[in-house]
């Protein structure tokens, strides 16, 4: 999408700011025209919505707004879904989010096209364009594809199976006999496609052991990607909460023995 139309010619209206302090933390409000980060996004909307931004303006959820710690505002960013490769344009005019290491939060129209509303986070990219024109007029609801021919592939591939939450059973695989101390694992992917499979395991395979191996559902050969070995339960939900950070959130318990 051309953004052109949004940036206005002079960033004097814009405000940095001073730095401040939420829940024990110091933010540096700076101007950084290339800033070009990958972090975790969430969104906000019910409890905020009427309410006055950082820079005045009416919080509408229903417009592609965002909340940033340091940007100036007002800005227009383009974030990323890393998981879907849906791209929007957003005008960042509130401060926030002051949670972990989040990098944005976006109004829950602008979740709502990244496809990741009912998840809550997703890893995004977030690219500074450049000072929003004065006023208040928000971006089009819209996604469109990311052009960055570096932007991760897609997200698993939906497999019906993915749903479960709770260990259970999973089929003995040749590629690995689970000995007494490793009763555990993760599910965290499953492709139709073994390229697929790949790229999505090599992509968190910083993150711990990870591996694919092939199977059956419905008739049809799928690629089930797994990470981590544990000997108890307990392990596999604290690495499984840990793996939101890579933008995993569907991995599933699986009990071997």
């Amino acid at each position: 999408m051309d953004a052109t139309a949004l940036i206005a010619r002079s960033s004097a209206h814009q405000k940095v700011g001073n730095p401040y302090s939420v829940a024990g933390r110091t933010y540096y409000p700076v101007r950084e025209d290339s800033y070009d980060r990958v972090g975790i996004g969430s969104w906000y909307g019910p409890n905020f919505h009427g309410r006055a931004t950082a820079n005045g303006e009416v919080f509408d959820q229903n417009l592609m707004t965002a909340a940033h710690t340091t940007l100036p505002i007002p800005s227009i960013a383009e974030v990323t879904n890393l998981e879907n490769g849906r791209s929007v344009i957003v005008r960042i005019n509130d401060r926030g989010p002051f949670v972990d290491d989040r990098i944005i939060d976006l109004s829950r129209a602008a979740a709502t096209e990244l496809d990741y509303i009912g998840r809550g986070l997703a890893r995004v990219r977030v690219r500074y364009l450049g000072p929003a024109l004065p006023g208040d007029a928000p971006p089009p609801r819209t996604w469109y594809p990311a052009s960055d021919a570096e932007t991760p592939p897609a997200a698993p591939e939906p497999v019906t199976e993915m749903a479960a939450r709770t260990a259970e059973p999973a089929p003995q695989s040749a590629a690995w006999i689970p000995t007494a101390t490793e009763r555990f694992t993760l599910q965290i992917g499953a492709f139709s496609d073994a390229d697929n499979a790949q790229r999505f395991a090599s992509r968190v395979e910083e993150a711990g052991q990870v591996w694919i191996e092939p199977g059956q559902a419905a008739g049809n050969t799928v690629y089930r990607v797994y990470f981590g070995r544990w000997p108890d339960e307990g392990g596999a939900h604290a690495a499984r909460a840990s793996l939101a950070d890579w933008g995993v959130y569907d991995a599933r318990v699986i009990d071997l023995h």
